[in-house]
């Protein structure tokens, strides 16, 4: 019995081998190309979206198998078909940066920390981060700024607030607003909004600031020219501050 009918034979083998593999590969690639067009382009209501808060908590779980459960975040960002989530490291000037695909494909960068104060000040537990808090968040958010439900939401950001420093969820919208609370999901408001009310109170305080110091002014003026008036006459000085 012949086994291998020649120097042919073999190189029909290797070429259908080298074939095999490259279809292999191929479908490989066309499959996470794929993936990665399907998480650009996924809609925030999609069952698939990383909005939903079965989806986000699956996502973090990744990221904890990195990081441990006690890590502490910089910022948590949420699109649709990704997350990033940028962690610090234990250094003051590095970090960890991961972007964690829909279809669970962990991807590491690292990061370079820059800017003033301290690293404590400026990070979060991971384990305060609760999914459905999230997710209940964008939800009342595009309701409020009457999008298409999650739909409407361009991406949702967990992190400090500036200012005051607090974490909390800020959730976007495609109608160029954005609405925060706090990490429990409470505290729902619009910044924005938030900031004019404070800025027209200060304005309306000042105005009566102004208001009663250019009455008592006036009022100041107007006992002077009466006390220059009555010059020693006693009772009419005393009528003067009455």
């Amino acid at each position: 019995m012949i086994i291998f009918g020649g120097p042919f034979r073999v190189l029909t083998l290797l070429g259908v081998v080298g074939a095999l593999a490259g279809i292999y590969f191929g479908a490989k690639g066309v499959v996470t190309a794929k993936h990665a067009e399907d998480s650009v382009n996924r809609k925030g209501a999609d069952s698939k979206s990383m909005f939903h808060a079965a989806r986000l908590q699956a996502g973090l779980d990744k990221v904890r198998a990195k990081v441990g459960n006690d890590a502490q975040l910089l910022s948590l960002d949420v699109y649709p078909g990704y997350l990033v989530v940028d962690a610090a490291a234990g250094s003051e000037d590095k970090g960890r940066s991961f972007r964690v695909q829909e279809d669970g494909k962990v991807q590491e960068l690292p990061v370079n920390l820059v800017g003033p104060g301290k690293l404590k000040d400026n990070v979060f537990p991971i384990d305060k981060v609760d999914p459905r808090a999230v997710e209940q968040v964008a939800v009342q958010t595009a309701a409020k700024q009457h999008v298409a439900g999650l739909d409407g939401v361009t991406h949702i950001n967990v992190g400090l607030a500036p200012g005051n420093g607090d974490a909390g969820i800020a959730v976007y919208t495609n109608n160029d607003k954005f609405m925060r609370a706090a990490l429990d999901g409470s505290g729902l408001a619009d910044p924005v909004q938030q900031a004019k009310a404070t800025l027209d109170g200060a304005e309306k305080t000042e105005a009566a600031v102004s208001s009663q110091a250019s009455a008592a002014s006036s009022s100041a003026s107007n006992v002077a020219t009466c006390i220059t008036s009555a010059g020693a006459d006693a009772a009419k000085i005393a009528a003067c501050t009455k």
